[in-house]
């Protein structure tokens, strides 16, 4: 009987609240002149059609909160509560959207404080063009991550709702250093990803196969470090680099990483051989290699003399932007094209990624260096290959904007950014229209709308593809324990004839 009684009670007691949820009258509303703050800011941007909910929460104090989302087609969705925490139904937002591609997408918003007041709509737009469906990335903890961390892993979130899944955590392998993931064209089929410390390696994931790779070589100075896949899927273009960590009272940039030397090679997969050229191990330091969309270019960064022993003049050295023909059937190259000279425009690039229509190539603008997570002040900037021009891009803030990447169809670009709070890195979007120009962005939707004003971990190297990579975390974890397979240095590349970074290394 007691049972009954607190059964009644409580199901009454439900009744009461959605009675009183219904019991509010709108059409008398005062009306504000201003927009009301949301957070994360959902206003005046540009959505892919096949985007998770814009959850948010309102920066307005009230006893209740009435929320009205519409596009000029299809059933509003409507949300009274007295909470500012807005969490949009997942089905009736795929819907809405769905329903109003191309068109503008509405939020009205009111909130009741001893009466109601309705403020000005925010409008956003709905684009014709979906994203690529997952995002992954690496997650890495508190401030000085990129020096100490606990837990780390690789990450893919469907950009479609809110599923995450691990690929890969640290805690399976005594904490060890896990990087620099890397596909072909944004296929989950074709991946690479670096191990460091434990059990170090390269894993390769390609034809449904895992392999370990041990990637030193006698003829080579390190381990493979930043890598591209080649589109045609047989290459993978690495740089080998003697990287050193140095720490300034720099306000903007308190870490300093610099190569005391670097190279590129490539790496053939059929043939589990390395090879490199003498146009691309010189006695310059070249770094992150980057493919044009068809296969026939390499673009990569290069700056000075390689074992340069002056902290500071290493440091502050600059990098120029290079391409190099690549003729993939003859694997033979072509002549070094500078695109931009560091010495001639005063700057230092990173980061060089081509667009799919190999129009255009997105790169970080710095003053010094390469490593622009570091650097607060770096920016991201666009050149026109057809022109031979580039800009600083209207996308940019304050703040950090570093590592970037384009969907496939090329009307999305991805990149990281520390606009938030100016302490961690989260990933941000915004779509790229026919003229090179580029809408707000706006940061990847949390479930939670608070999500990002307690989420103590950086986002970093975020990167689309077309959909999920069909491995798990145990497959990897095993694959670690496993033998690796060494790779073989080229016996057709005279290593005598090369003056770069692998001959120091060897002559040492």
């Amino acid at each position: 009987m007691k049972t009954v009684k607190c059964n009644f009670f409580f199901f009454f007691y439900l009744l009461c609240l959605v009675l009183n949820s219904c019991n509010y009258d709108i059409s008398n509303s005062s009306i504000s002149e201003k927009k009301v703050s949301v957070f994360p800011d959902y206003d005046n941007i540009v959505i892919p059609p096949n985007i998770a909910p814009l959850n948010f929460f309102i920066n307005e104090e009230g006893r209740e909160y009435h929320v009205e989302i519409y596009g000029e087609k299809a059933d509003r969705i409507i949300i009274h509560q007295k909470s500012d925490e807005i969490r949009i139904p997942l089905k009736k937002w795929s819907d809405l959207l769905g329903n109003n591609v191309g068109g503008k997408l509405f939020i009205e918003i009111y909130v009741k404080k001893e009466n109601w007041l309705k403020y000005s709509t925010i409008s956003n737009t709905i684009a014709n063009e979906a994203i690529d469906q997952y995002l992954v990335y690496r997650k890495i903890g508190n401030p000085n991550a990129y020096i100490f961390w606990e837990k780390m892993g690789i990450y893919q979130r469907n950009i479609e709702n809110f599923e995450v899944d691990p690929i890969y955590e640290n805690t399976t392998a005594k904490d060890n250093c896990v990087n620099c993931h890397s596909f072909c064209k944004g296929d989950p089929g074709k991946m690479s990803l670096h191990f460091r410390l434990d059990q170090g390696g390269t894993m390769i994931y390609h034809n449904n196969k895992l392999i370990r790779l041990n990637t030193k070589t006698d003829k080579t100075m390190s381990n493979f470090v930043y890598p591209s896949w080649h589109p045609g899927g047989r290459f993978i273009a690495y740089s080998t680099n003697l990287i050193l960590l140095n720490f300034s009272a720099s306000h903007s940039v308190v870490s300093e990483l610099s190569d005391k030397a670097s190279d590129i090679v490539l790496y053939d997969i059929e043939r589990n051989i390395v090879t490199t050229s003498p146009k691309i191990s010189t006695q310059s330091r070249e770094n992150l290699p980057s493919w044009s969309p068809d296969g026939r270019w390499m673009y990569f960064i290069s700056s000075g003399l390689n074992d340069i022993n002056d902290v500071s003049e290493r440091i502050t050295s600059k990098y120029s932007l290079q391409r190099i023909a690549f003729d993939p059937e003859n694997i033979t190259w072509g002549e070094i094209d500078t695109l931009i000279s560091s010495s001639e425009e005063g700057i230092s690039v990173s980061m060089p990624v081509a667009s799919p229509d190999n129009r255009y190539l997105l790169f970080n603008r710095m003053d010094h260096g390469y490593f622009s997570v570091f650097d607060h002040e770096s920016d991201i900037c666009l050149y026109d290959l057809e022109n031979r021009t580039y800009r600083r891009m209207e996308l940019n803030s304050a703040s950090n904007d570093s590592y970037h990447g384009w969907s496939q169809n090329g009307k999305w670009i991805v990149f990281s950014s520390k606009r938030l709070d100016n302490i961690y890195s989260s990933p941000h979007f915004a779509y790229f229209d026919s003229s090179g120009n580029t809408s707000k962005p706006f940061v990847l939707p949390q479930q939670d709308p608070r999500f990002y004003k307690y989420y103590l971990k950086n986002f970093n190297r975020p990167e689309l593809i077309t959909s999920k990579v069909k491995i798990d975390d145990v497959d990897v974890r095993d694959l670690i324990y496993s033998k690796a397979i060494n790779v073989q240095f080229d016996p057709s590349v005279d290593f005598d004839a090369l003056s770069g970074a692998t001959w120091i290394s060897k002559h040492k």
